[in-house]
């Protein structure tokens, strides 16, 4: 019974809430359309129409207000009562209308409503403080000198009265102020924060709407400058060399480098085709007497540390088909591979036996072995065996000397190939940061972040000259990344001051944005697909759209 009297009030209080959550929306429609037949109201207000509507006939004076007699009569008033003040009645009409569809309680709406008819009274006030006496004010009861209207001209008067005009101005302006911070969610203090990132949005914004300064080509050039024949001459215009002094000009971080720029002028041969604007980043130019690091400055591989012998291997194989047997798994080692860390040995299990019993086992085969601890690669890919992982007795040093010297990473065409080290079977281990959406570094302190990043970017600056990679660093530590400051293929000094590298990203992601806008004129996906299809079309001499500007560097400005 207790149950049955439960459910049915809680039916009846969705049913309240409901039917209250639908009458906050009539009215709040009701509002809307008020505010709008105000605003139409007061826009077509013509001086001295509501007094012929209210004392002649409407059919043989038709009123011209967009809203009728009606509209005549409500603009007529609200002009007379407040002045000037009545065009902010629509908007907190329309403001409280859309409100009423959210779920803010009806308290805190009549606080905001009447916060809000305050705030147009105290304007009123200051609107007859201000034009009061003016004969030249623009419309009807304006024109009168009272552009506050009845209302604010009383209140206006009663306080310069009391505390004389300036006096006056300062009581109307705070009141005015308090009342709009009780009637919308603002805090000044917020918006004076604010003001310099408004003003920066503002700018970007002035300069994103300055048209492109021609279409710009960067191409690599080996040690010689662009010549070319009568249909591609290349001659330079004073106004790249105009552009070229802007572009060094503009800092994006302070002590930016000035990039390495050869502005010139290409014509090609004249074809009946629409001008098209194509810009290709690719490297500037380096001195020709430039040369890549030798990696023969690196250390030298350490010799093998004490590694086991094959006699060794072949007892630890049967030590370990010994310990799974006394667990109940029968089978054989067919196979050891020692690597510099680990030692891989492949277990091939007697038909029958399960491979998560081997699983399990992987703290007992550990301390069989007297090993810290193991790893169980169940199955092998690619065979009917089970790799059982065992940490060698001493780690061998990976050096990056060994596997920059590697033909795995002397074959590789991409400037971003990184050595990351070696595998547990001792082969050299790269990776192409160019197929990489994103690289991300991880692991507990000691674990290696630090030598991992550093031999990230020593690869690449083994492999790459200045004009074909450009490092942007960022070092909050200040430690880190040190070491590298003056290297010539850094794009600018190390970057250590948070203040300095939240301009450094955002001219990152200008960039970005600029080489997608590029690829997608040339409706290509990639980089790779980008600089091949500029390759080709500069060799052939099919590179079109009236006068090109090659630029060669880094475009350092946003």
């Amino acid at each position: 019974m207790g149950a049955t009297t439960s459910g049915k009030r809680g039916e009846a209080r969705r049913a309240a809430s409901s039917n209250s959550h639908i009458q906050r929306e009539v009215f709040g429609v009701i509002l809307i359309a008020l505010s709008l037949l105000m605003l139409l109201s007061l826009l077509s207000f013509v001086p001295g129409e509501a007094t012929v509507v209210a004392s002649g006939d409407p059919v043989a004076h038709p009123p011209r207000n967009l809203i009728g007699s009606f509209g005549a009569l409500l603009a007529g008033g609200f002009f007379y009562a407040i002045g000037g003040a009545a065009y902010l009645c629509p908007l907190l009409l329309g403001r409280w209308g859309i409100r009423c569809f959210s779920q803010v309680p009806m308290s805190l709406e009549l606080r905001t409503a009447g916060s809000s008819l305050a705030s147009v009274v105290f304007f009123s006030a200051f609107l007859h403080l201000e034009a009061n006496g003016i004969p030249t004010m623009t419309s009807g009861i304006i024109a009168q000198g009272i552009a506050g209207g009845v209302v604010g001209g009383t209140i206006a008067e009663g306080l310069r009265t009391v505390f004389a005009g300036t006096g006056a101005h300062i009581v109307i302006i705070a009141g005015f102020l308090v009342s709009l911070l009780l009637s919308a969610p603002l805090s000044l203090g917020e918006a004076v924060r604010r003001i310099p990132q408004s003003w920066a949005t503002v700018r970007e914004g002035a300069v994103a709407l300055i048209p492109e300064r021609s279409i710009e080509v960067e191409k690599t050039v080996s040690n010689r400058r662009v010549r070319g024949k009568s249909a591609r001459s290349a001659t330079l215009s004073d106004e790249d060399e105009s552009v070229a002094g802007r572009d060094q000009e503009s800092e994006v971080i302070s002590g930016l480098p000035a990039p390495i720029i050869q502005p010139f002028r290409v014509v090609h041969s004249s074809r009946d085709v629409e001008d098209t604007d194509l810009e290709v980043v690719v490297p500037a130019r380096e001195s020709e007497d430039y040369r890549l690091p030798d990696p023969e400055m690196l250390s030298d591989p350490s010799g093998p540390l004490d590694r086991m012998s094959d006699e060794e291997l072949k007892a630890q194989s049967e030590v370990l088909s010994r310990a799974l047997r006394s667990f109940g798994v029968d089978g054989t080692v067919t196979e050891v591979r020692p690597g510099p860390v680990v030692t891989m040995y492949e277990f091939e299990p007697a038909p029958g036996t399960k491979v998560a019993r081997i699983v399990n086992l992987a703290d007992d085969l550990a301390l069989a072995l007297k090993a810290i601890s193991l790893r169980i690669v169940a199955p092998l890919p690619g065979k009917s065996v089970v790799g059982i992982e065992v940490p060698n007795r001493s780690r061998e040093t990976v050096s990056l000397r060994e596997v920059i010297m590697s033909d795995a990473f002397r074959r590789a065409r991409s400037r971003l190939t990184m050595a990351l080290g070696k595998d547990i079977f001792g082969a050299p281990v790269t990776a192409d940061l160019k197929t990489m959406p994103h690289l991300l570094v991880a692991g507990a302190t000691g674990a290696g972040k630090s030598v991992s990043l550093n031999t990230m970017l020593l690869s690449i600056l083994f492999s790459a000259k200045p004009s074909e990679v450009k490092l942007l660093l960022i070092d909050p530590k200040m430690l880190e990344l040190s070491v590298y400051e003056g290297i010539p293929a850094l794009l600018a000094p190390v970057v250590t001051d948070m203040k300095q590298a939240g301009n450094a990203l955002n001219w990152a992601v200008g960039e970005m944005e600029r080489r997608y806008k590029l690829m997608s004129k040339m409706g290509v996906r990639n980089l790779a697909g980008y600089n091949k299809k500029i390759a080709d079309a500069a060799v052939d001499g099919e590179l079109r759209g009236g006068d090109v500007s090659v630029h060669l560097g880094w475009r350092m400005e946003l």
